[in-house]
């Protein structure tokens, strides 16, 4: 029994790939982390630009047209690239979002911050899309199921963590002003 868990993350050579399993898994708890966020940012957007309820529904629909847009071409992309290209693009993608929110930021239009989420959004369905299958073969195809389940655990827990930070970072920010 105990040959078999080790099977879990050694791939065909025999080479151990747990630590790519890990890494891998870190971009399933930072699409995580960033999902958790999109609520409270919204709510934030509702404060700092005072919008609408209906308004700030915009946010929502920015973060998941990235996930609409990036679909099909992650997926064309990924199989061009391979996965670790892939992976590289994908962060990339969602480091030109995260950046965008500074010039976001001097332009104080609420499309600017929208056009971020969207960006940061199609990054994260990049991300997705190369990930998941990654994980199904970094070890014994046996355990392909095992490895992508423990990976997308990350998620949720990146999701926690997100809304967790989120909120108290809302919240300090609300006592010192």
């Amino acid at each position: 029994m105990s040959t078999e868990k080790k099977r879990l993350f050694i791939g065909t050579d025999g080479k151990n790939l747990a630590f790519v399993f890990m890494l891998v898994s870190s971009l399933f708890l930072l699409w995580g982390l960033c999902n958790g966020m999109i609520d409270v940012m919204d709510k934030h957007f509702q404060d700092e630009l005072g919008l609408t309820k209906s308004q700030s529904a915009w946010v929502q629909f920015a973060h998941y047209l990235g996930y609409f847009l990036m679909a099909m071409p992650a997926g064309w992309l990924a199989s061009k690239l391979g996965y670790k290209g892939g992976i590289i693009a994908g962060l990339l993608i969602v480091a030109t979002g995260g950046f965008w929110f500074i010039q976001a930021a001097h332009i104080a239009q609420f499309w600017a911050y929208l056009l971020g989420v969207c960006v940061i959004a199609a990054g994260l369905t990049f991300l997705e899309t190369v990930a998941n299958p990654y994980t199904t073969v970094l070890g014994d195809p046996r355990y392909a199921a095992t490895r992508i389940n423990l990976a997308q655990s990350c998620n949720g827990v990146g999701w926690i963590f997100g809304r967790s930070w989120a909120d108290c970072s809302s919240t300090r920010r609300t006592r010192r002003v």
